[in-house]
């Protein structure tokens, strides 16, 4: 059996284009509402290591020496001490190189000359927002779906407080969603135009690019092409230099053809974590996508649908949830489910075709796919459902959260001696990309080096500074236990306090 095409139905002309325009209106006020909220910047470790790694890209190189602090080399250094985060040591030990996948970058880079350093990750973020909610939709009819039900499975995706915490912020997650999505929508269009396994072929490179275990979409894109040796041959061709771009870039930033910046995270994956991950998707992927999703349990056994049609679902959310299943991550918060949005088309559109059935021989005015009235009844409970939730969780506040870097680096760079030393571990990524400050990493110091490190800093003759999150200095308590003197506070950006290392009066 083959996929099926969505069911005809006759619609009012009138209705299909006031149709059409409603849900044009919707995406420009979903796409207002986002670029007011957005903060795709330089902020905390992944945030500012894509920012950081597409810099790097746009100058042509891939390793970035570290900045040190006078008569202290990084030879004589702690590891970490220079270390940005979002870096790691260049494989031959000549620099540093980033940590996180070309992906991001490469998007970022892409959309530099548009909208300029400042805003390329804001348009990055917002317009793949926006084409997730389309795939979403496009998916649903690919595989047969009417109008109606397809809009639904978009609108849960559009409100899920998960996929507008994503939309905000620089991370890769909802990118994913979109290129492994139209990865299977193109191969599954490439059983009618064979040249469409190029273009399947080329969003799976790219949706490895993005995160290299975007290459689980490998499995429900086999299902899609099928046995064609013709389109196989196509969807290779089409990934070719993707693949090719992949393995250059790992071997000239980690040595090897097929590593990443992640290094060896065999340790953080265990077959113990599946009983709690479970759970964990048991309570919270309901609440963040609505019950529908819970409806994929029925998925293998639901009649009227193809074979081909259910393996296609049913693999590619097995294919991701078994998989972060045994990742120690996943279950820990609630935005951590960010790991299997590029497997929630398939949840939402899996669920709906169950529902669809379900309530196939319901009355027609109780039916959402037959019934406008019962369109905006399901619409409305679906809304309400995840407003509720979108209120307990405060989505919308990772974007203030991310602006707050921002407004330390303007701050920094308007009021700090440009020669200054700085003090910090959290914003030592956004110091990197927004200022040309030297820094050392209080998480770096212990009671074997800091002397050597305090001593350095007093010989150069720099200010020290310290740019330190609440965290911070509570309970980490880095100004009392991590280099003690006698600090002075000179600002204080939100909740980040910035201060001055007085070395004429020492407490030591």
């Amino acid at each position: 059996m083959d996929f099926p095409d969505a069911p005809p139905h006759k619609v009012d002309p009138q209705w299909r284009r006031a149709a059409v325009a409603v849900a044009l209106l919707a995406l420009v006020l979903y796409g207002s509402f986002l670029c007011r909220n957005v903060a795709a910047v330089a902020g905390a470790s992944d945030s500012s290591g894509y920012f950081n790694h597409a810099r790097l890209l746009a100058s042509g190189h891939l390793r970035m020496e570290a900045r040190t602090v006078p008569g202290f080399p990084p030879t004589s250094a702690p590891p970490k001490l220079y270390m940005a985060l979002g870096f790691r040591p260049a494989w031959d030990g000549k620099g540093l190189v980033p940590t996180y996948p070309a992906g991001l970058p490469l998007l970022i880079l892409a959309a530099e000359p548009l909208a300029g350093w400042k805003h390329a990750g804001d348009l990055v973020l917002v317009l793949h927002s926006l084409a997730g909610l389309v795939v979403v939709f496009a998916l649903g009819r690919r595989l047969g779906l009417g109008e109606p039900w397809a809009a639904l499975g978009a609108v849960v995706v559009a409100l899920s407080p998960l996929y507008l915490f994503m939309s905000l912020v620089a991370m890769s997650d909802v990118p994913s969603l979109v290129w492994t999505t139209l990865a299977i929508l193109a191969a599954l269009r490439s059983r009618e135009r064979p040249l469409w396994a190029l273009a399947a072929g080329a969003a799976i490179a790219l949706d490895v690019l993005l995160r290299p275990t975007n290459i689980l979409a490998f499995i429900p894109a086999a299902i899609a092409l099928g046995s064609s040796p013709r389109r196989w041959l196509l969807f290779a061709l089409g990934g070719l230099p993707g693949a090719v771009f992949f393995c250059a870039h790992s071997m000239a930033a980690y040595g090897s053809l097929a590593t990443t910046g992640y290094g060896d995270s065999t340790r953080e994956f265990s077959l113990a974590l599946v009983p709690g991950a479970l759970a964990h998707y048991a309570h919270w992927l309901p609440l963040l996508f609505t019950p529908v999703v819970a409806l994929n349990l029925a998925l293998p056994f639901l009649g009227g649908e193809s074979a081909r049609t259910r393996w296609l679902l049913a693999t590619w959310i097995l294919a991701y949830a078994a998989f972060y299943s045994t990742y120690r991550y996943t279950q820990e918060v609630w935005w951590y489910l960010r790991f299997l949005l590029p497997a929630v088309p398939a949840m939402v559109v899996g669920g709906l075709l169950v529902l669809r059935a379900l309530l196939r021989r319901v009355p027609r005015w109780a039916n959402p796919g037959r019934s406008p009235a019962a369109f905006v009844v399901a619409l409305s409970l679906a809304a309400a459902a995840l407003d509720h939730q979108t209120k307990l969780l405060h989505p919308f506040s990772v974007g203030a959260e991310e602006r707050v870097y921002s407004k330390v680096t303007d701050w920094m760079v308007k009021n700090l001696p440009p020669d200054s030393i700085c003090l910090t571990m959290q914003a030592s990524g956004a110091l990197v990309y927004s200022t040309s400050f030297t820094f050392v990493r209080w998480d770096a110091l212990d009671s074997g080096n800091v002397g050597k490190v305090d001593a350095a800093i007093r010989a150069s003759g720099r200010p020290l500074y310290a740019v330190l999150f609440p965290f911070e200095v509570t309970d980490q308590g880095v100004l009392d236990k991590k280099m003690p003197g006698h600090w002075t506070q000179v600002g204080k950006v939100e909740e980040v306090t910035l201060w001055r290392r007085d070395f004429g009066s020492s407490r030591n």
